[in-house]
Formats: C-alpha cells, sequence, structure tokens
C-alpha cells in the first residue's frame, strides 16, 4: 500500500492551512497523487500546482470529469479542498509522511554531477537486503521529491533520494522534508551557474543537505574534492570517505584503461568490481554507493553484486557498436562544463587510437560564465584530438573561438542537418560523442545517424 494513503485523512483533519473542505469528503478507495490529469485515473486525487508556466487550477473542470476522488487546489471548485498553497501542501504532506516514520531510514545524495547514478547504483546494492524506494530518473525537485515520499510503499526501510537545485534554499528546503540520516555530495563543479554564481555558492547550497543532521547521522564525503575535503576534519557528525587519489577509506586502485573496472580498497583489503559502464565519473559514483551502502549496513560482497549488475541509465555516456568499427557515445542526458570535460577526456582516454567527432549542443544555466566555459570546451576539444565538430545552439560562436580555425568546425540548425556531414557507412573507426544539455534535445540526432 501507498504509504500516502495511511496518513491522508489525518493529516486532512489537522492541517492549518485548509480553507475550506467539501460537505461530501470521502477517503474511501483513493487509488494515488496525481499531478498531471493526462495520466490521472479513476479515484486519484489531483493536486492543482501553479509553476511559472502553468497552473492547475485550469484543470480542476477536466481531473472532475476524469473522476478523481477529490482535489486540492487554491480555488475553490466541486469535490475540492481548497488550500492556502498547494506547493506548500505537498511539502508539508511529505514532511508529515517522513515524522510518522521514523523506522524509515533516508538516504540523501546531491552534487553536480552523478546524483542520478549514484542514485541508482545505491539502490542496486540496498535493495538486495532490505525494501527500497528511490527517486525516479531526476525528479529530484520541490515537486518530484515529494511526490516520491507519497509514492513509496508503507513497508519501505530504505528511502533513496536523489535532491537537486538551481537557486539557493532549495537543498535545505528538500532536506528539511526528507530530514537524511545518511547523505552526500557527489562533486562541486559549475552547474546552474546562473543562479549559483561560482563553486562556492555551490557548495554552500548543497551542503545544507545537513541541516537536519543529529547524532546518529553520516556525511560522505568526496575527498578528491577540494572544496569538500576542507570541510572534512572539522565536520562534528560521523563520516566516510571515498577516492581514488586521497587516502579516503573507499579508494579505488588498478583502474583498467577502459575505466570500467577497478580494485575497491577497504579496511586494507581489496576486491575486484567490474561495472557495465564505462568513465571516471562512474568510478567515483560507484565509490559514493559504495560509501554509502555500507554505512547502509551491506557488506563487500554485497556492494560488488549490486556495482556489477547495474547496467547504467539510458543516454549516460551510453556506447553504441556501429558498422565499420564506429562507436557513438550517448551523453546526451545533460550537460555543464564539468560533465562535459569529463566526457570529452573520457573518449580520448579510453579510445586513444579512434578517429574522434563532437556533436554538442549548448551548456545552459550558466549565466554569466556560458561564453568563456563554450570557449574552454573548444580548446578541451582540440587537445584531446577530436577531428571534426558539429554545433547545435547558439554557443557556436563561443565553441569556435576556442578551436580558433585548427579542426573543422560546422553549425548545424536542426538536428536533421547531421545528415549533410555524416554517413557512418563512409566512416570507420571512429568514435561519435554527442552531448548537450536537456534544453539542447540532442538525443534527436539518433532519429538521423542511422546506425
Amino acid at each position: 500500500m501507498q504509504i500516502f494513503k495511511k496518513h491522508f485523512k489525518n493529516f486532512i483533519s489537522n492541517y492549518k492551512d485548509i480553507i475550506e473542505l467539501p460537505s461530501d469528503i470521502n477517503f474511501k478507495n483513493i487509488k494515488k497523487i496525481s499531478t498531471d490529469t493526462r495520466t490521472l485515473l479513476k479515484n486519484d486525487i489531483f493536486i492543482a500546482l501553479k509553476g511559472e508556466n502553468f497552473n492547475g487550477d485550469n484543470f480542476l473542470k477536466d481531473a472532475i470529469k476524469k473522476h478523481a476522488k477529490l482535489c486540492i487546489s487554491e480555488k475553490k471548485y466541486k469535490k475540492t479542498i481548497t488550500v492556502k498553497s498547494t506547493s506548500n501542501f505537498l511539502r508539508d504532506f511529505s514532511k508529515y509522511i517522513i515524522e510518522k516514520n521514523p523506522k524509515i531510514k533516508t538516504i540523501g545524495i546531491t552534487g553536480t554531477n552523478g546524483k542520478t547514478t549514484t542514485k541508482e547504483m545505491v539502490n542496486s546494492i540496498i535493495k538486495q537486503k532490505f525494501r527500497t524506494h528511490c527517486t525516479k530518473g531526476n525528479y529530484n525537485n520541490q515537486i518530484g521529491l515529494p511526490l516520491t515520499i507519497m509514492e513509496m510503499n508503507s513497508k519501505t526501510e530504505y528511502l533513496i533520494l536523489e535532491m537537486g537545485t538551481n537557486s539557493l534554499g532549495e537543498i535545505e528546503i528538500l532536506a528539511d522534508i526528507a530530514r537524511p540520516q545518511i547523505s552526500t555530495i557527489t562533486n562541486i563543479g559549475k552547474g546552474h551557474t546562473e543562479k549559483l554564481k561560482n563553486k562556492k555558492t555551490i557548495f554552500k547550497e548543497k551542503f545544507n543537505i545537513i541541516k537536519r543532521f543529529d547524532k546518529n547521522s553520516t556525511f560522505i564525503f568526496n575527498m578528491d574534492d577540494k572544496i569538500i575535503n576542507k570541510k572534512y576534519k572539522d565536520f562534528p557528525y560521523s563520516k566516510e570517505s571515498f577516492g581514488i587519489y586521497s587516502n579516503s577509506s573507499f579508494k579505488a586502485l588498478k583502474i583498467n584503461k577502459e575505466y570500467s573496472s577497478y580494485h575497491l580498497k577497504h579496511n586494507k583489503i581489496e576486491t575486484k568490481i567490474k561495472m557495465k559502464i564505462n568513465g571516471i565519473g562512474n568510478i567515483y559514483n560507484s565509490l559514493c554507493a559504495a560509501s554509502i551502502a555500507s554505512v547502509a549496513g551491506l557488506s563487500i560482497k554485497d556492494i560488488k553484486k549490486g556495482l556489477e549488475s547495474y547496467v547504467g541509465i539510458k543516454n549516460r555516456f551510453n556506447i553504441i557498436k556501429s558498422k565499420n568499427r564506429n562507436l557513438i557515445i550517448n551523453d546526451t542526458y545533460n550537460a555543464n562544463p564539468n560533465s562535459m570535460a569529463n566526457a570529452i577526456e573520457m573518449t580520448n582516454k579510453i579510445y586513444p587510437s579512434m578517429n574522434k567527432i563532437a556533436i554538442l549542443g549548448d551548456m545552459l544555466e550558466l549565466g554569466e560564465i556560458e561564453k568563456n566555459e563554450h570557449v574552454k570546451i573548444g580548446k578541451l576539444l582540440l587537445k584531446n584530438n577530436f577531428k571534426n565538430i558539429y554545433i547545435y545552439g547558439k554557443n557556436f560562436k563561443n565553441y569556435s573561438y576556442g578551436i580558433k580555425g585548427k579542426q573543422k568546425v560546422e553549425y548545424i540548425k536542426r538536428h536533421k542537418d547531421i545528415l549533410k556531414f555524416i554517413d557512418l557507412k563512409k566512416i570507420n573507426n571512429t568514435v561519435i560523442l554527442v552531448k548537450g544539455s536537456r534544453g539542447s534535445k540532442m538525443e534527436n540526432i539518433f532519429d538521423y545517424l542511422k546506425f
């Protein structure tokens, strides 16, 4: 049974921000919480959320037509619980669920890169021994996190939550809702700098994940991240650490050239880990996941099994084999300066002898550093031996400035324009990296690259 059903009636009965209750309110046979009438089913509860580009009040009529059990809205309407703020209701109810279920242990994961992969790796390990529930996809904001909590099964033992932010104060709100007992910051990089400005501001925001810690809480440190490392010695709560280059509790040794296997060293014992995914970023993600799982009570044997069975996330450095010994790397899930640089460097390190092509979109939400960061990536493409470069988006000139005419750069106005330049039947021994921010929708390139 979904846990929200257990608490919904009591919460409604005592919630201070209710303006009006329908006289014929009925709590029986409730199915699930819905914020989208397109997927709403009979007996669901529809919450009419509001945002910059949407207003759920406009869909109350549709919800009633589709036989919603009841609606929660800031607007008075039939079969509707009227509240002061639907977004506050969502947060307050999910927080209430956490408070009423202290036996459920919560894990909070934030960071610039690797949140989603680390979360999935943690789940892959912990679910071997415990009932788990985790964030779907990257449902990690002030709407997604509460909905994740409400969708949890009442028998859940570990709740694994991804926490994202693009402005100050968001992580503190999420931490106040979820009260994680085990938390980590995967790393600090340049992402969402349009509002968060720089790495120090990003760290300050991310570190709010510990705001609701108590004496039983544990923080997992990335010791190779200089900004995070500085906090390690003075941290007042229990802690564990991971890294590749630093002296940490969980350390990766003997990494292979494909960045897919390594020896996990913990308590002076080495255990070989052979993953199904590649990249130094995923080595770090796995070390972080191993540290979290160990604190949660899983053995090294469990950790090895969980990491080795994990198959990766769609559009995250997925390596696709094509004809003529060609490879395509689909890393279109998202992009910021750190993940873009990592993808470029990993492509060159893993495939040093292959010809290299980059098809890149914009890196978004960077604010005043946008131009400079795209120029840097242009320079990095040269350094890592990319011979042909195709750019989609408004930052074509910035990428090109970094490349300085030393390699061929083409602008593609539409995704399908890639057909003018690349025919996989006519090239061989080539690796093609495709990457860009979510807004660039670089996955559309694969509709036209026929492989």
